[in-house]
């Protein structure tokens, strides 16, 4: 694992302890063109900004306000290299295991072995939508934590699925586009009802 992400309003250089009311951003809905664009490399002089570290105190706080296990930038709007992640206690997903919480900028993704797991997906730009998906059960995560300081980290089971489903964001990918069977594609009310399995 990667050391402790420092997760605090806090800018490496300059400005000490800055600490700013987070808000919750408008998420981006399926349809709008920014979710079909590639994202742009992050530099470290923006990483260093204010303005960088307000903008990933408020992704952290529009996913957990919406329930959210990740959420990229743009999602939210904004052509940027970055995703947050973390499930606890989710009741979007109360039977998946839980993981800390990931700043990852400008990530990429690496398979862990070749082994591959069927599962089923939501999103927060297609909101109320389930559909059934293959991803890979392992990957390696490396990124920059939100200082710019670089990270790897293996990652298996349900983060795996939520860090690949979080890097096709930042590639203009919709993970309706990933399934195999768009007969599974499912409202949330008939997915309960029809495929939900208690873990």
């Amino acid at each position: 694992m990667p050391p402790k992400q420092d997760n605090t309003n806090t800018l490496p250089q300059g400005d000490k302890n800055l600490t700013k009311k987070m808000a919750v951003l408008t998420v981006t809905k399926m349809g709008n063109p920014i979710l079909r664009k590639v994202s742009k490399h992050i530099f470290q002089k923006e990483i260093e900004t204010e303005k960088f570290q307000t903008f990933v105190d408020d992704l952290i706080e529009t996913m957990r306000d919406e329930d959210g296990a990740g959420i990229a930038a743009p999602q939210v709007g904004e052509l940027k290299r970055v995703f947050i992640m973390e499930v606890s206690d989710n009741p979007r997903y109360p039977d998946k295991e839980g993981f800390p919480l990931f700043v990852a900028v400008n990530p990429e993704i690496k398979p862990v072995g070749e082994k591959k797991v069927a599962g089923w997906e939501g999103c927060l730009s297609i909101p109320g939508i389930r559909g059934k998906t293959e991803r890979c059960e392992k990957v390696m995560l490396k990124a920059l934590d939100r200082l710019g300081k670089p990270y790897e980290v293996e990652l298996s089971g349900f983060a795996a699925v939520v860090a690949q489903h979080e890097l096709d964001h930042l590639n203009g990918v919709l993970f309706i586009d990933t399934m195999e069977d768009l007969s599974l594609l499912s409202f949330e009310e008939e997915f309960e009802k029809y495929h939900y399995v208690k873990a």
